[in-house]
């Protein structure tokens, strides 16, 4: 378990930035060199675990993670078998493979870092806004959560679009 005394930062949404143009100026020279920083994930590990499926954020997510030195671990639930109960109290006498709780303990004990993917069902828009997978594994884990895409935001793909708009401005002339 993680010191209590040491504040976890999560990346979830967009909002929690302190500089949106810092961040944009430190991806770009990220980018210029993307293998520079390799030794900033050593001996570190980040826990991807897919909700529903993922193409261009897994590829990106993972390589990034690589770029940097980190060991990469991913889960896919549904497709794999794997289910979470979410409601407290439950009993485990269903389809469920395990509670949301012990889980996101589990994981924790195994990641530095946790990615999630859990997005809209678009069935049911109370639940969407709930973002229950998301707000229980910030419940309940112990190292930083990374949201690659949730059903109220999507702040990877926030940030890339960011980097994008600057580094394709025009150029005002004097």
């Amino acid at each position: 378990r993680i010191n209590k005394k040491i504040k976890i930062m999560n990346y979830t949404s967009i909002k929690e930035i302190d500089s949106l143009q810092k961040w944009v100026k430190q991806a770009i020279k990220i980018k210029e060199n993307p293998l520079k920083n390799k030794k900033l994930g050593k001996n570190k590990t980040l826990v991807m675990l897919f909700f529903n499926s993922s193409l261009r954020t897994r590829l990106s997510t993972q390589k990034a993670a690589i770029n940097l030195g980190m060991n990469v671990m991913v889960m896919n639930f549904g497709s794999e078998g794997w289910t979470l109960e979410y409601e407290d109290g439950t009993i485990m006498n269903q389809g469920a493979s395990e509670h949301i709780k012990e889980a996101a303990e589990v994981v924790s004990q195994y990641a530095d870092i946790i990615a999630i993917r859990a997005f809209a069902g678009l069935v049911d828009k109370e639940k969407d806004n709930a973002e229950t997978v998301m707000n229980g594994f910030l419940k309940h884990a112990t190292v930083p959560i990374l949201n690659m895409e949730s059903a109220t935001g999507h702040p990877l793909q926030s940030l890339a679009d960011a980097i994008t708009m600057e580094e394709n401005k025009t150029k005002h002339r004097p």
